[in-house]
């Protein structure tokens, strides 16, 4: 199956049991986690804090292990390699996914899919270390890019709030902050979501702006804010460490505040009305 460019539609229902339950939303990605200058130490401290977290929701942003780029998958395809080469090579693919599987295994139920990123492998039953990952993991594959909603459902009311996210793994690069969240705010553009979520160039930023909605009609009508959070999903990839090579050091570019975003989600119900209040914390 093609996933170079693949759209995907989810959807993700959350019980609100209370009124003024906070739920956590937690993108993670670019952990490139056999990479050697991957900060393992980094990384499993985020998964010990992460199993602690009630209420938390996870959604994977790609590049979750250092297995192949585009180039290099490129050059493996061409290759002429002998059947008992490919064999080990597809093994060795897939004793790091389940590595990393064994690793997120306290999410299951609890992922709402996992993006593609440009760092992954082709299996020999023709099918990405992403999509194996999720098969483990018993998650949805989110393809390239994804449009989900969130329904956080009431357990009395059975009244359910959306909330929208559009996610991909990322596109373009810039040096400073603001160049980085203008890529993800163009995607505003596009689409009318509530969060906009890209990974990629390792950077762990969050923005906000808010926009005037109508509803009803005549005197009926209601104007109301509407909260839009842009966000840059971080990373676990360190760019200096003495006597290692990196293309962060090699392009004196500035090293990254490692870790995840996290987005705070609370339902709130007044008078009848039901709102859902989102926040993002670095």
């Amino acid at each position: 199956m093609k996933t170079t460019g693949l759209f995907e539609l989810a959807y993700f229902p959350v019980r609100v049991n209370t009124s003024g339950e906070t739920f956590y939303l937690i993108p993670f990605g670019d952990i490139h986690r056999s990479a050697p200058l991957c900060h393992v130490e980094k990384w499993l401290e985020f998964l010990e804090w992460a199993k602690t977290k009630k209420n938390s929701y996870f959604l994977g942003m790609g590049d979750y292990d250092d297995l192949l780029s585009a180039s290099e998958r490129s050059i493996l395809e061409k290759a002429e390699l002998h059947e008992s080469s490919k064999e080990t090579i597809d093994s060795m693919y897939k004793e790091h996914t389940k590595r990393l599987a064994k690793e997120l295994s306290f999410m299951r139920g609890r992922i709402i899919g996992l993006i593609e990123g440009n760092h992954y492998a082709t299996l020999k039953e023709g099918i990405t270390t992403t999509q194996y990952l999720c098969q483990q993991l018993d998650c949805k594959y989110l393809g390239a890019s994804a449009f989900v909603r969130m329904a956080f459902q009431y357990k009395d009311t059975g009244k359910a709030l959306s909330l929208d996210i559009w996610a991909h793994h990322g596109k373009g690069a810039a040096r400073l902050i603001g160049g980085s969240l203008n890529r993800v705010q163009q995607m505003a553009e596009a689409a009318n979501a509530d969060i906009y979520i890209m990974g990629h160039d390792h950077k762990k930023s969050a923005g906000t702006c808010s926009k005037l909605v109508l509803s009803g009609q005549g005197e009926n009508m209601v104007l109301r804010h509407k909260k839009q959070l842009f966000i840059r999903s971080g990373s676990f990839l360190k760019g200096y460490e003495p006597g290692k090579v990196s293309y962060v050091a090699d392009a004196a570019m500035n090293p990254t505040d490692l870790g995840v975003v996290k987005i705070e989600i609370t339902p709130k119900q007044s008078n009848g009305n039901y709102t859902l209040d989102i926040h993002a914390s670095i």
